[in-house]
């Protein structure tokens, strides 16, 4: 929908059932507006990002890689400007309920805002349980790891 590089691809998105994980739907202007992102003139004139677009972004992200893979992630406490309708936190019920009005469930919303998320925690909680009782910590380094950085 935005062609940021920060966006999830659409052949990643496909591949999120595979892996279990949540794909976090940012507030960032830039990123879920195509015009806010490429906009060169005066910041006065500027097009700005809407609730819609960030509606528009999540049912993307629902239709390509599925109900149990889509979260929010706003971003409220590292953007300058926010989506038009999305202020702050006490406008989240008009984002559910533009999504409702688009035919979201409201077991669907539940996932969204935080479900998703809390069986992802678990699930990483779990493998991490089972990691432990293996082995101790690990004291690698990324160097170790991945090899020397290049400069």
């Amino acid at each position: 929908l935005t062609d940021h590089p920060r966006n999830v691809p659409d052949n990643i998105l496909r591949r999120m059932p595979e892996n279990g994980g949540v794909v976090m739907v940012t507030f960032v202007p830039s990123f879920i507006n195509e015009e806010v992102r490429t906009f060169e003139g005066a910041p006065d004139e500027a097009p700005r990002a809407t609730l819609a677009d960030v509606a528009d972004h999540i049912d993307h992200v629902r239709a390509v890689a599925g109900i149990d893979h889509v979260g929010i992630g706003s971003d409220f406490d590292g953007i300058s400007s926010t989506p038009v309708g999305l202020e702050d936190v006490s406008t989240y019920p008009a984002l559910l309920e533009e999504l409702a009005r688009r035919g979201w469930t409201e077991k669907e919303l539940r996932k969204l805002v935080g479900e998703n998320v809390l069986r992802v925690w678990r699930e990483a909680e779990t493998v991490a349980r089972r990691i432990q009782r293996v082995r101790g910590p690990s004291t690698a380094t990324i160097e170790e790891l991945d090899g020397p950085g290049r400069d």
